[in-house]
């Protein structure tokens, strides 16, 4: 497919003083007068300035000839970068770290809510938003400069003092990119990102997610899609989960709010695997995962990690993940229960008694 006889991204473009007279909600207002039979028998040219002007769903699904019509690939690239647009083109280079300072603050409080929606679409995988982030570059980035941060954080460093290689290689993409910022190449950045990501290992500065930060590409107040939270995954949802976190979504307001689905998060990352990804903890694990947990729930899951602890033959980077996890958990519920914020530092008799006390401990209180 071919790209190059496709209209313009926006129904009218901002950057040449068009303006579009009619408001979005009047469009609403017609789109929904109108007979699906009437809108059907428009031009697709005209049919599509429509849909993307109006960003509603309900037209595509309003006829099985309408969502035919809307649902070419070029259509819906073009849907895609119309609702990232503003995001890319304030944010453009801009990492996740400078995205605190005023000036990148002012958000679209739309944009999230749109932009969640389309990350629902079935449709909208890793390769799509490469895709698109590409096709929106080319057109509206040129010129512009593109630079990776790089974050000496101790796992970083780690990586880098065990395998020369590794940090040969990504700092090699680096001065590459540097020499020719005039061109980004959307899929060659995260592909380097994610091999990098690849080998960090999980250790608890997983629960900063720092490392994984790059520029800022998606509102960070997107809704994540709950499976993506709790799995299983396949190699492509790992793939656009780090985009998404690379991209700079706050995971602790993406959709974990509720304990069931951080329950699910915490028993599909480090609970039931056998040999747990260090990819979708880096991703994925934060403190907001433990928190007000329900306390029946907290209590099993403590009682599961000291027996696996206590078990052994876990890597030294999973053991000290395992302690972490549970360091975090017990606190916690120590504070919710007797305000008792201090974290203890727990050795390996120490997490022998803490799982006899768990495990003899009466479930009344709970």
């Amino acid at each position: 497919m071919s790209f190059s006889t496709t209209p313009d991204l926006a129904v009218n473009d901002p950057c040449n003083g068009e303006t579009m007279a009619p408001t979005r909600a009047s469009v609403h207002a017609r789109c929904s007068s109108r007979s699906p039979h009437s809108l059907q028998n428009l031009p697709l040219e005209l049919l599509e300035s429509i849909f993307l002007y109006s960003k509603n769903f309900a037209l595509p699904r309003s006829s099985p000839l309408l969502g035919a019509k809307l649902s070419g690939k070029a259509t819906l690239l073009r849907l895609f970068m119309e609702a990232l647009h503003d995001t890319w083109d304030q944010c453009f280079g801009i990492s996740a770290h400078q995205a605190s300072e005023p000036q990148f603050r002012k958000f679209r409080k739309s944009d999230a809510s749109l932009q969640s929606d389309l990350l629902l679409m079935p449709w909208v995988d890793i390769d799509f938003i490469l895709e698109a982030q590409q096709i929106w570059a080319d057109k509206y980035a040129r010129g512009r400069c593109y630079r990776h941060y790089e974050h000496e954080g101790s796992d970083v460093r780690d990586l880098y003092e065990k395998n020369v290689h590794a940090r040969d290689r990504y700092l090699q993409h680096v001065r590459q990119h540097e020499e020719k910022t005039w061109k980004f190449d959307a899929r060659a950045c995260f592909e380097a990102d994610y091999e990098r990501a690849l080998q960090l290992s999980p250790i608890p500065e997983f629960f900063l997610q720092n490392s994984l930060w790059g520029s800022i590409d998606i509102h960070p107040r997107v809704q994540m899609p709950v499976d993506l939270f709790t799995g299983p995954w396949d190699e492509e949802m790992k793939r656009r989960l780090f985009w998404l976190v690379r991209a700079g979504v706050f995971v602790v307001d993406s959709g974990v709010q509720g304990s069931k689905v951080r329950l699910g998060t915490l028993d599909a990352t480090v609970i039931s695997p056998e040999d747990p990804d260090p990819l979708l903890i880096k991703c994925l694990m934060t403190t907001f995962l433990l928190e007000a947990l329900p306390p029946k729930s907290a209590h099993n899951r403590l009682v599961k990690l000291c027996r696996r602890i206590r078990r052994g033959g876990d890597t030294q980077d999973i053991t000290e993940l395992l302690r972490y996890t549970v360091r975090e958990l017990h606190r916690d519920q120590r504070s919710m229960w007797y305000g008792d914020h201090d974290a203890e530092d727990l050795d390996d008799e120490s997490y022998d008694e803490l799982y006899s006390e768990l495990v003899e401990g009466s479930d009344d209180e709970y």
